[in-house]
């Protein structure tokens, strides 16, 4: 009898790996939520609720801590000669005479998406990775040369992470060109509500409309992007019905609370 196949408790293909980072991710709306009340309400709050006050000044520091790192490193990091992605026959991803032109809009998705590429340049560079250019989406691609059980695609700014590219030439263009498709998102909802907005934006809609049926993704084109449709539907299983019945029950209590202190100020 061979040896014990090992449990994998990690890796996002995993259960309980997947609900781990549903818990952070909605860890971190509370954590932006609680920020953003601070920044326009919290500040004037009694001095009892201090410790909340502390906790959101803290959520509120770290934000801003990694917005001036994920600036400053993008700032002094210099891609410009960074080599044309190539596939392992030596085609081009995309030809180099396809480049665009830095149009006015090209170079406001990159000036608004600064601080989330710094962050992702610094990830690529404290782990190692390959990092090459799309030329035909002047878009940035970090390759790990070994891929992790369950690993995912991650888009940041103007950058991509990826713990494997196809290497078919085509496929790889394909694939890269999906993910520069995302870098308008970002920089769109950086503009509106700052750079968590787009990751928290996702993060919403793919708890209620996950895989192909996101709305971002359908955005980018699903074909593109290895997804295969599944429906245009919301998915309302329990995970999502608990979510729901928390906001609800959220807004109850602030509703109750509020007509509360408006009879005693009336009073």
């Amino acid at each position: 009898m061979g040896a014990r196949r090992r449990r994998q408790w990690w890796g996002y293909s995993h259960p309980h790996s997947r609900a781990a980072v549903h818990l952070l991710f909605w860890l971190l709306v509370a954590g932006v939520a609680g920020a953003l009340y601070w920044w326009f309400r919290g500040r004037h709050a009694p001095v009892r609720r201090a410790p909340v006050r502390i906790a959101q000044g803290v959520v509120a520091g770290l934000a801003v801590g990694l917005v001036l790192v994920g600036t400053t490193w993008r700032s002094v990091t210099d891609l410009g000669d960074a080599p044309v992605c190539g596939a392992p026959p030596g085609e081009d991803w995309g030809s180099t005479d396809d480049v665009p032109p830095l149009t006015a809009s090209l170079l406001a998705q990159k000036v608004a998406t600064w601080p989330e590429t710094g962050l992702a340049m610094l990830y690529a560079d404290a782990r190692g990775l390959t990092v090459c250019r799309y030329a035909a989406a002047d878009y940035y691609v970090g390759v790990r040369s070994r891929a992790v059980a369950g690993e995912r695609t991650v888009n940041f700014g103007d950058m991509v992470i990826s713990p494997r590219f196809p290497t078919v030439p085509s496929q790889a263009a394909e694939l890269a060109r999906h993910e520069s498709r995302h870098r308008p998102q970002w920089a769109v909802a950086t503009l509106v509500a700052g750079p968590a907005a787009f990751p928290v934006a996702y993060g919403v809609d793919d708890f209620f409309f996950p895989g192909a049926r996101n709305h971002f993704e359908r955005q980018a084109g699903l074909r593109s992007g290895g997804y295969a449709w599944e429906g245009a539907g919301p998915v309302l299983g329990p995970p999502q019905a608990a979510v729901l019945a928390a906001a609800a029950g959220a807004g109850a209590v602030a509703l109750v609370r509020r007509r509360r202190t408006a009879r005693a100020r009336a009073g």
